[in-house]
């Protein structure tokens, strides 16, 4: 998504919002590792399994999870050396979350009906 496509996307949003949903954007991968936890809400995944899944480097999604983890996003559990992540369960950045993902889907709708239009 463009710089401008960006802001719009989170001007829509509400205020609240922003800040966490900009954040998740600004990660390299952020919206595919939200878009994997959310269809796993009670798994917590190991980092290499997590980058497996999105088809990206472990150093990449390493970076990516660290950073949402800082921002709330996921809560992150170490059991021997190793670094697990799940959704975080804080309701009030779940409701974000979940304005975040209504609004793509809005968003989405709107470029498909774009594209059809100008395919007339």
């Amino acid at each position: 998504m463009n710089a401008l496509t960006r802001e719009e996307f989170l001007e829509d949003l509400c205020p609240g919002v922003r800040p966490i949903i900009a954040a998740v954007m600004e990660c390299e991968c952020g919206c595919e590792a939200l878009d994997f936890l959310y269809k796993r809400p009670r798994t917590w995944l190991e980092t290499a399994d997590i980058a497996y899944h999105l088809g990206q480097p472990v150093g990449k999604t390493a970076v990516t999870l660290e950073r949402l983890h800082y921002f709330l996003v996921l809560n992150r559990r170490d059991i021997f050396g190793i670094a697990f992540f799940h959704l975080t369960e804080n309701q009030e950045i779940l409701q974000a979350l979940d304005q975040y993902w209504t609004w793509r889907e809005v968003w989405r709708s709107r470029w498909q009906q774009t594209q059809d239009a100008l395919k007339l």
